[in-house]
């Protein structure tokens, strides 16, 4: 039986690829991550920071998702809109997944976004080291370069609150029973 191995040169990829034809050149995006940990797993950075909790962000592993999903939060990442953004958290609390539904509030709701701390995410900006950098760290450059303190780049959530139900008070209660 025949070895089934891609042998041909003209389809070179990876870093070592160069400018061949047919060599696939590797886009390295904002909000892209991995764990520190020995798993390397890939993690798509919602919020950088949590409010009063500087030392915590949000994250999904995309691994995790289903194809649809996954598919569609990576076309967000990669989008003109979610690079453009500071926390991709605010970009896609206003995108659709495939079957219309929020992409923030479905990854919210079924549990996909993990809180993990700072120190513990690698942010991926590229292949070498200085492309890589500990989450805490791009966080304090973020802060410095702002003028501001870590906890100031925390995006608080301004979603109008539905309005708490309204308890019956006990004189209506008496009331009640009282006509009865």
């Amino acid at each position: 039986m025949a070895n089934l191995m891609n042998v041909n040169p003209a389809m070179a990829m990876g870093p070592g690829a160069g400018n061949k034809e047919g060599a696939v050149e590797r886009k390295w995006y904002k909000h892209v991550g991995e764990l520190a940990d020995e798993s390397r797993a890939k993690v798509v950075v919602v919020y950088r920071t949590v409010p009063g909790e500087i030392n915590n962000c949000l994250v999904v592993g995309t691994k995790f998702l289903p194809e649809v999903y996954h598919n569609a939060l990576m076309r967000a990442v990669e989008s003109e809109g979610g690079q453009a953004e500071e926390e991709l958290g605010v970009f896609l609390a206003r995108q659709s997944f495939p079957d219309g539904t929020n992409m923030l509030s479905v990854m919210h709701n079924d549990n996909y976004i993990k809180k993990f701390k700072t120190k513990d995410i690698i942010m991926t900006y590229g292949p070498t080291e200085e492309g890589r950098m500990p989450l805490n760290k791009l966080n304090e450059m973020i802060a410095k370069e702002k003028g501001v303190k870590v906890s100031d780049l925390s995006v608080e959530d301004d979603t109008p609150k539905a309005p708490a139900p309204k308890k019956a008070k006990k004189s209506d209660a008496k009331e009640t029973t009282a006509k009865e």
